[in-house]
């Protein structure tokens, strides 16, 4: 027999609902029909300019053979795929995909925003967007990304959210709410929940993440003190100021966004792993799909060094063996990753 439930409505105060949201398969669908609208973006410029297919292709695993400019960069299809992915998760309802389609909502919002700077700051890239046939269309693209990418992380982050238990009520239908022998209607304050304890496998993969974050800062500043900062497509004086604003503005150097993927993907290791170090279960979703192209992008960079028959040639400097030693150990982070953070409970 249930036992009749008074005072304050449980359901006000406590949330039970074992099920993810509803709006995962929405924003699910949101997110993997705008991934496969921007691949076949792409890929529709690919051909058009009689590109070989072949070598675009390879391109995706051998840095050796040069992605063509209208390709993009291989940072951008490895989102488009961790979208597709976990878009998919999505849709099949588990919370894993939550904070994953967060960090890509994130990523996709700076993408966005970054092409609209670049609209607003420069007339001339303005007129080659108008000259351009599918330039309009691609005005109309940049606006729907932004707003696929802001709804996706309202929604996700509402979608995560658990009513907090009032320190303080009162309750004059619930005497039972009160302490033993108080008088009817007494205000109860309600304990304070205990601190969550970080799991173990969110604690090693944060620190994980943490350290693949460094390694990549590290490499940041060391271009950046460089005599000539190296900018695809730019002046070598550009120096920092350049580099920074390459970041931000699609207008200068290149639209190809390779500074901001250089920003965005040593930024984004030490903010997920500060999430998942604060336990945060969103963490696990972002920890994976980044660590997942982080993996990618350091397989890609290995393959290049393993198919060119000559490692050993790596160390005869000082900075080869940096190289080399560094791309090795961000693998193993991001594997080690991956392997904790699917062994963890899915909460």
């Amino acid at each position: 027999m249930t036992m009749p439930q008074y005072g304050a409505p449980q359901q006000d105060l406590y949330r039970t609902d074992d099920a993810p949201s509803a709006v995962y398969p929405r924003i699910g669908v949101a997110v993997g029909l705008y991934a496969v609208a921007a691949a076949g973006w792409i890929g529709y410029e690919v051909d058009s300019r009689g590109a070989d297919g072949g070598d675009f292709f390879t391109a995706l695993y051998d840095p050796r053979i040069p992605f063509i400019p209208y390709a993009q960069t291989p940072q951008d299809w490895a989102l488009i795929t961790a979208a597709l992915v976990f878009g998919g998760i999505a849709v099949a309802r588990r919370r894993v995909a939550r904070g994953a389609l967060m960090f890509l909502a994130v990523m996709l919002i700076a993408l966005s925003l970054r092409e609209l700077v670049g609209l607003a700051v420069s007339s001339d890239y303005r007129a080659v967007l108008e000259r351009s046939e599918y330039g309009q269309l691609l005005i109309g693209f940049r606006m729907l990304g932004l707003l696929v990418g802001a709804a996706t992380l309202i929604a996700m982050t509402r979608a995560g959210r658990r009513p907090v238990i009032p320190r303080s009520y009162a309750s004059p239908n619930a005497p039972y709410d009160a302490p033993y022998n108080a008088p009817y209607g007494t205000p109860y304050d309600a304990p304070r929940p205990m601190p969550t304890a970080v799991r173990p496998q969110f604690a090693a993969a944060g620190i994980c993440l943490l350290l693949s974050g460094a390694v990549a800062t590290a490499w940041v500043i060391y271009r950046l003190t460089r005599d000539q900062v190296f900018l695809v497509g730019g002046s070598p004086d550009a120096g920092v100021g350049g580099f920074f604003r390459d970041v931000v503005d699609a207008s200068y150097s290149t639209s190809i966004p390779y500074s901001f993927h250089t920003v965005a993907f040593a930024l984004a290791p030490l903010l997920v792993g500060a999430v998942l170090l604060a336990g945060r279960p969103a963490g696990r979703g972002a920890g994976l799909a980044l660590a997942f192209v982080l993996l990618y992008l350091d397989g890609r960079g290995l393959y290049a060094y393993v198919a060119d028959g000559s490692v050993e040639q790596y160390f005869d400097s000082t900075l080869g063996t940096l190289v080399l030693l560094s791309t090795v150990c961000t693998a193993v982070l991001s594997l080690v990753t991956i392997a904790v953070l699917l062994s963890a409970d899915e909460t």
